[in-house]
């Protein structure tokens, strides 16, 4: 990519009120990153869990839920079914992928 001339000022936005609509149906700021940390530790967790995952289920679909349950499925459609069968949340769950040929992430 070539950028000639100035690069123009990136525009940053005002974060929105607490009270905004938005923020509202999400819950207060502690609420939002309680539930930013309960995902990332949740990915962490499922993470940890994919080379054995990956043995035992391999090329299919895995997830762990907010509430600890491992799903485990062939295409991504199946584990979305499994999704709503518990009435989870979406955006909740970590969700991985058991590749067994994984890309190199430099070539």
């Amino acid at each position: 990519m070539v950028v000639i001339g100035e690069p123009k000022k990136a525009v940053v936005g005002k974060p929105l009120p607490s009270d905004h609509k938005l923020i509202e149906g999400l819950g207060s700021t502690e609420t939002i990153l309680k539930q930013f940390r309960e995902h990332r530790e949740r990915s962490q967790r499922l993470a940890a869990m994919v080379p054995e995952l990956t043995q035992k289920y391999p090329d299919q679909w895995a997830a762990l839920t907010e509430k600890g349950k491992l799903l485990v499925a062939p295409t991504r459609a199946e584990l979305r079914v499994k999704f709503e069968e518990l009435d989870t949340r979406p955006g909740t769950n970590a969700i991985e992928f058991l590749d067994t040929n994984p890309l190199p992430w430099a070539l």
